[in-house]
């Protein structure tokens, strides 16, 4: 009866030892595995990733765009500050943009609309539809295809910022962009200019996906002026028809 105690003993101690080894090896495992680093995915030089960018946006046929001014605004023909804008193309021959805006003391919304080369727009009193003259449009000048390509062409010193090249899960770098590139988003600008940007790439595509700008571009801004440009769409299936 005593040995039988003793041998039920002898087992029991055998599987809490096996339990606490297990336990053990475990708890080491979680240990390591939590102290293992993410490894940081290599990157090229700030050069190759903007000519990887401006390579890939050239491939594009479509994107989406959003145009806000976190300090500032855009002035626009006609009197109009504008404010934020957003809209979308399909290369190259189809634009449509949503703008709000002050006229004066009176905040508007105006949309227009291009194809090849027609225009439609809302006044923006009653907000009605009509097809005007191109050189009618506060518009005029918008042409996102060619800003993209100015912008990844002609960005001037790129360099990865401090913090590292990576935010938010894009690819980030900084340089100097002429004011003259930046005709296709505010028309008339200061020549001369060297504004700062900051650009965001996708890590996997290099597809463009935002461009800070910062600076005075036109006549009248202030040097803390800020326009910020958001793109996306960029599969998605758009379509720009005639309004009316």
């Amino acid at each position: 009866m005593a040995m039988n105690s003793l041998s039920k003993s002898r087992r029991r101690s055998r599987s809490i030892g096996l339990l606490v080894i297990s336990l053990s090896i475990a708890f080491a495992a979680a240990c390591s595995s939590s102290n293992t680093a993410t490894p940081t995915p290599e990157l090229p030089t700030a050069q190759q990733a903007l000519d990887n960018a401006h390579t890939a946006m050239a491939e594009v046929p479509q994107f989406e765009f959003e145009l806000t001014h976190p300090e500032g605004t855009t002035s626009l023909d006609g009197g109009l500050d504008l404010r934020r804008a957003d809209g979308a193309v399909i290369t190259p021959e189809r634009l449509t943009v949503a703008a709000e805006a002050d006229l004066g003391r009176i905040f508007v919304k105006i949309s227009a609309v291009v194809i090849e080369g027609e225009t439609w727009m809302t006044n923006p009193l009653t907000g009605n539809w009509a097809s005007i003259a191109p050189e009618d449009s506060p518009f005029s000048f918008l042409d996102p295809v060619r800003l993209v390509t100015n912008v990844l062409a002609q960005t001037e010193q790129p360099t990865y910022p401090d913090s590292g090249g990576f935010s938010n899960g894009n690819i980030v770098l900084n340089g100097l962009v002429p004011s003259e590139a930046l005709q296709p988003l505010v028309g008339t600008v200061t020549p001369g200019q060297k504004l700062d940007v900051t650009l965001s790439l996708d890590p996997d595509t290099f597809l463009l996906t935002s461009a800070r700008l910062t600076g005075a571009l036109q006549p009248g801004d202030g040097a803390d002026y800020v326009r910020l440009i958001r793109f996306s769409g960029f599969e998605a299936d758009l379509a720009i028809d005639p309004p009316i």
